[in-house]
């Protein structure tokens, strides 16, 4: 909570000292972006379950593209990094050189979590209500955003096993919908993945998993 909290500061002070008291007329916004989020998983099994809280860091440059003389409407495309943490009871075992997963009872383990680490690619249609001598505007950005992968671990404790798995059977590339809306500083993200997390083979081993997919929701910090 106090790293969020130096985080939240920080991100206002930039904000502050960004602003220009010159009038630009070729202004570019929200080409920086920091996001944090509460992440989950749907079309899940029926007993599947998170414990612990299930979050997703992503932060990179988007660059703006201003369709009107007003440079309210536009597109933004960008890059970025994103690391994602999960806590559930969807427990994951290597059997014979492939990983099988099973749903099993929270009490079962003391630590189940996978985290990934994905290049990203957002895409972005923008309206705002920005004017080139006030930075305090409403935003509604609704994109594609496609991510790769680019590292991935799981670590499983109990009282009778602990081990570690490294290149998890994820989908190499997925893609979701985003939704950006906000005031100023605050502005609520939304992320829909419109593909299953895991591949393809993983899913005909696993039927009941192979439909899992991620869902977040969180806040979203524009800079610049």
């Amino acid at each position: 909570m106090r790293f969020l909290v130096s985080l939240l500061l920080l991100i206002s002070f930039f904000i502050s000292f960004s602003q220009k008291n010159d009038v630009d007329n070729k202004y570019l916004e929200d080409q920086f972006y920091l996001g944090l989020y509460y992440s989950t998983l749907t079309s899940s099994p029926e007993n599947f379950n998170q414990n612990k809280f299930s979050s997703t860091l992503n932060f990179g440059f988007i660059r703006d593209f201003p369709f009107n003389e007003q440079r309210n409407f536009g597109i933004g495309a960008g890059v970025g990094l994103s690391f994602s943490s999960s806590n559930s009871n969807l427990k994951l075992s290597d059997l014979n050189s492939s990983v099988s997963g099973e749903i099993v009872n929270g009490e079962d383990f003391t630590k189940n979590k996978w985290n990934t680490t994905k290049i990203e690619f957002p895409f972005e249609v923008r309206w705002r209500t920005s004017t080139p001598t006030s930075y305090k505007f409403w935003r509604v950005y609704f994109g594609v955003k496609t991510s790769y992968l680019l590292k991935s671990k799981y670590k499983y404790e109990s009282l009778n096993s602990n081990y570690k798995l490294e290149n998890l059977p994820f989908r190499k590339t997925q893609s979701g919908i985003t939704v950006n809306a906000g005031n100023n500083t605050w502005n609520l993200g939304l992320y829909m993945g419109l593909n299953p997390i895991f591949n393809k083979e993983f899913g005909q081993n696993n039927p009941n998993l192979k439909d899992l997919k991620e869902f977040k929701l969180g806040l979203v910090f524009y800079i610049l």
